[in-house]
C-alpha cells in the first residue's frame, strides 16, 4: 500500500508480486500484505534460483549416503542417497530450501536424473566390495513424475550399471499421489513391474496416507522423524508409531524408522517390532568412500 510499501509504481508492483506469491504458497482463497521479511525471503529465493542455473554443470551438486540398518542383525542393508549443494556464493544450501525452488523452475528433472545415474552407479561399485545384498533408496519428487521419460531413464540406468530392479527403492511422499494423475499410476505400475520397491516416505505427516497404502503397491513405509524424535517422552507418538508398525506388518510391508538418534529410541522401536532404522545414531550421511568403509566394517563383523 502506498506510501508505506513503496513510493514508485515499479516498487509497488514488485512488492505486490511478493505478497501475491506468498499468498499462493499459503493456499487458495487467501490474501497477504507485503512485509519487509517477505521481501527478504523473495530476494533470497531469487538469489538461490540464479545460482542454481548452471550449478549442476559446474559440479556443485554431490550425493551423500546414509546407511539403513536391519534391526534384526544390526547390519547395513542399504543406503539412502541424499542430494547436497555447496555453492561458491551461497555456501552450503539445504535441500529444504533448494528442492522446492528446483521443483518450481523445472530444474528438478535434470537434478533428479543426476541423482538416479550417480546413485545407481555408486550402488554397483559398492556391491562389488561386499558379499551380501545391498539396496539404494532414491527420493522422487512430484515434478519428476511429469517427465514422460522417467521410467525409461531409471530402467536404462539400472541396465547400464548391471543392477536388478529389486536393489532399488524409490521413496515418494503423499504429494506425488495427491493429484491422482494417470501418469503417476502408470509409472508406479511400471516400476513395480521390473521389481523396483516403492517406499511411502514421511508416513504419518499427511492426511490420506492410509488410503494411499490401500490403493498403491507400496513395499515399505518410512515413519517420519517427527514421530521418532519424541517417542521416549510422548505417549501419543509411541502409540502412533506402534499402530503404524502393526498396520504395515498386517499389509505385509516393512517399516523403516528415520531420524533415530539415541539408543533408547532404537531399543523401544525394536520392542515394537520395527524392521529397520536410519539416523545419526548409526552414521550421518557420508561420501561413497565413507559408505564403502562402513560396509567393510560390516564385513569384518
Amino acid at each position: 500500500l502506498y506510501p508505506g510499501d513503496g513510493d514508485t509504481p515499479s516498487t509497488l508492483l514488485r512488492n505486490a508480486d511478493s505478497a501475491m506469491y506468498h499468498a499462493k504458497a499459503r493456499g487458495r482463497n487467501t490474501y497477504a500484505f507485503f512485509t519487509r521479511e517477505m521481501n527478504r525471503r523473495v530476494s533470497r529465493r531469487l538469489q538461490v534460483e540464479e545460482q542454481m542455473h548452471g550449478a549442476l554443470a559446474k559440479g556443485e551438486f554431490r550425493l551423500a549416503y546414509q546407511p539403513q540398518i536391519d534391526m534384526r542383525g544390526n547390519v547395513i542393508f542399504g543406503f539412502e542417497a541424499l542430494l547436497r549443494w555447496n555453492n561458491p556464493v551461497l555456501g552450503a544450501v539445504s535441500p529444504e530450501e533448494f528442492v522446492p525452488i528446483a521443483e518450481h523452475t523445472g530444474l528438478i528433472v535434470p537434478l533428479g536424473r543426476f541423482v538416479i545415474t550417480e546413485a545407481v552407479a555408486v550402488l554397483a561399485r559398492l556391491k562389488q566390495r561386499i558379499r551380501g545384498d545391498l539396496c539404494m533408496a532414491i527420493n522422487l519428487s512430484p515434478s519428476q513424475f511429469r517427465d514422460p521419460g522417467l521410467v525409461a531413464f531409471v530402467s536404462s540406468a539400472l541396465r547400464r550399471a548391471g543392477i536388478a530392479g529389486e536393489a532399488l527403492e524409490l521413496e515418494i511422499t503423499e504429494g506425488v499421489l495427491m493429484d491422482g494423475h494417470g501418469y503417476v499410476d502408470k509409472a508406479l505400475g511400471e516400476f513395480t513391474g521390473v521389481g523396483i520397491r516403492l517406499v511411502m516416505d514421511d508416513f504419518g505427516t499427511g492426511y490420506s496416507s492410509l488410503s494411499y497404502l490401500r490403493s498403491y503397491p507400496f513395499d515399505v513405509i518410512k515413519i517420519d522423524r517427527s514421530f521418532v524424535h519424541d517417542i521416549i517422552i510422548d505417549e501419543e507418538d509411541r502409540e502412533l508409531v506402534s499402530a503404524a508398525i502393526s498396520m504395515a506388518h498386517g499389509l505385509n510391508m516393512k517399516v523403516v524408522a528415520e531420524g533415530v538418534e539415541t539408543r533408547e529410541q532404537l531399543e523401544l522401536l525394536a520392542r515394537m517390532g520395527c524392521d529397520c532404522a536410519q539416523g545419526n545414531l548409526f552414521s550421518e550421511a557420508v561420501s561413497e568412500d565413507g559408505a564403502a568403509r562402513l560396509l567393510e566394517a560390516r564385513e569384518k563383523d
